[in-house]
């Protein structure tokens, strides 16, 4: 059977996209699978080196109706007619779109040429592009049970299947949660400039509590600055641009300082590590903020907003958590309540049946 997974440009797009991928050629060892992606990302990076083919199409961020930017409008026909020619090509059996303005583009190939359509929307609010193609899709796979309220979907379509795990966080998932000798702190796939910013104004008072004990995942056009931030007040914080191998990392942390996106909470929550979120407030509807108020509901974590996200407010909430193992615990493991570990067998398997 042949596969086709649209869209990317994060990490949060793109690691339970690859997830899925081994999921099911773990089902169907001769199965073909083709990414489709953009080069305004990291696409480029994790797909080829996670073993799949990736194509390019032309597609760019923004609303193609945008009218002050005229050239979004021509681009965007050209990545339609890209997919087309490519579904064609490539004749799968289904089209999976994964988010993000990548995945526009060969949805809409899919409807015009029949291809069986999924959308994997993973965040409590879904983004527009998700709603656009849940209008064609056959299946809509979503992490939360709350994101049904945004679509208007025919019975059936709709599955609240939890989140697509790489193998290594699934198997943690079944494993003791992670309780080790560090403070996390974590921005996404690309950092967050801002939330860099917040932590090192905070972090002589940080190191108070946790000394050098930081790992500090910065994103890549950050990392070289929150470095020498770190060294010139003095702590030897380890400092990482991106991390490909997050399981190592949580297996070493005690608490994490996390934005909300939809993959971090899950990767947390596999691991059972107690977080701090603090959400980015530009992020489209805020659907960051309403991830991380589902999961404090649920006891999960700390929600943290931006604002409020001074040196001293920021070290105290840090200090409560690190020097209180109870409630370390009882925070990890309602976060984890949050994981399915079989999430990934059962979306591709839901996958696989609808493209037969």
């Amino acid at each position: 059977m042949r596969f086709l997974l649209a869209g990317g440009g994060t990490g949060g797009h793109l690691f339970p996209g690859l997830a899925l991928a081994d999921a099911l050629r773990q089902l169907d060892p001769a199965s073909e699978i083709l990414f489709v992606g953009t080069r305004q990302g990291l696409d480029e990076k994790l797909v080829p080196a996670h073993g799949y083919r990736l194509q390019l199409i032309a597609a760019g961020r923004g609303s193609p109706l945008s009218w002050r930017k005229p050239l979004n409008l021509p681009r965007f026909a050209w990545s339609v007619a890209q997919s087309v020619k490519l579904l064609r090509k490539f004749k799968p059996d289904a089209l999976v779109a994964l988010g993000g303005f990548a995945a526009a583009a060969p949805g809409i190939a899919a409807r015009l040429l029949g291809v069986p359509l999924a959308v994997l929307e993973l965040n409590t609010v879904p983004g527009r592009v998700s709603l656009l193609l849940s209008r064609w899709a056959m299946q809509v796979h979503s992490h939360f049970a709350e994101a049904e309220k945004y679509f208007d979907l025919k019975d059936g379509v709709f599955r609240h299947s939890g989140y697509p795990l790489r193998k290594e966080f699934a198997q943690m998932a079944t494993l003791p949660p992670a309780d080790g000798d560090c403070l996390l702190i974590v921005g996404g796939s690309q950092g967050a400039s801002e939330l860099n910013r917040r932590v090192l104004d905070a972090a002589p008072m940080i190191a108070k509590t946790v000394g050098n004990k930081i790992i500090h995942i910065a994103g890549e056009a950050n990392e070289e600055a929150v470095r020498d931030a770190y060294k010139s007040i003095g702590i030897g914080a380890e400092v990482i641009g991106f991390c490909d191998d997050m399981p190592m990392i949580c297996r070493r942390c005690r608490l994490a300082i996390s934005r909300s996106g939809a993959g971090g909470i899950a990767e947390l929550a596999a691991a059972g590590l107690p977080a701090i979120l603090v959400p980015l407030p530009t992020a489209k509807d805020d659907h960051q903020t309403v991830n991380a108020r589902a999961i404090e509901n649920s006891g999960g974590a700390v929600l943290l907003p931006q604002a409020e996200a001074a040196p001293e407010r920021l070290s105290r909430v840090i200090a409560e958590l690190w020097g209180n193992a109870e409630k370390r615990k009882i925070t990890g493991m309602a976060l984890r309540k949050n994981v399915r570990p079989d999430a990934c067998k059962t979306i591709a398997s839901e996958i696989m049946r609808m493209a037969t």
